[in-house]
């Protein structure tokens, strides 16, 4: 017998270029069916992107849903850059969001006080329930 767990990835970006100053969603998973109610949901994210030209850090963000109106997962610091120079950020974190059906997760950016938007090279999000 053997078992399954479920899980949803994607690696289309919903945005093309992260706003200036703006926190933007860059990819968000289609919608997991949760196993259980307490079920973990573990997310594994990547994503590479130009900061905009006058910006020397940035910050990555973890939601629950597709805005970054949704519940933040992570806790998310500026990570130092150089303007207008290409960064890859990676990482994982975990979630349980209880009773819910159809859970969406969303992989976010900013770069802050960026006058000049950055540019997304590539992006991956990746949610499965144990």
């Amino acid at each position: 017998m053997g078992v399954r767990f479920p899980s949803v990835q994607s690696n289309v970006l919903v945005n093309p270029n992260v706003g200036i100053n703006t926190e933007t969603v860059v990819c968000t998973t289609p919608p997991l069916t949760l196993p259980l109610d307490g079920a973990v949901v573990l997310l594994f994210w990547y994503m590479l992107h130009f900061i905009g030209t006058t910006a020397v850090t940035t910050r990555y963000l973890l939601r629950r849903g597709t805005t970054i109106a949704g519940t933040l997962i992570n806790v998310s610091s500026n990570l130092q850059g150089t303007a207008g120079n290409l960064v890859l950020g990676s990482g994982c974190y975990f979630d349980t969001p209880g009773a819910v059906a159809g859970q969406q997760y969303s992989l976010s950016c900013i770069d802050p006080a960026s006058t000049v938007a950055g540019n997304i090279s590539d992006a991956a999000l990746l949610a499965f329930a144990l």
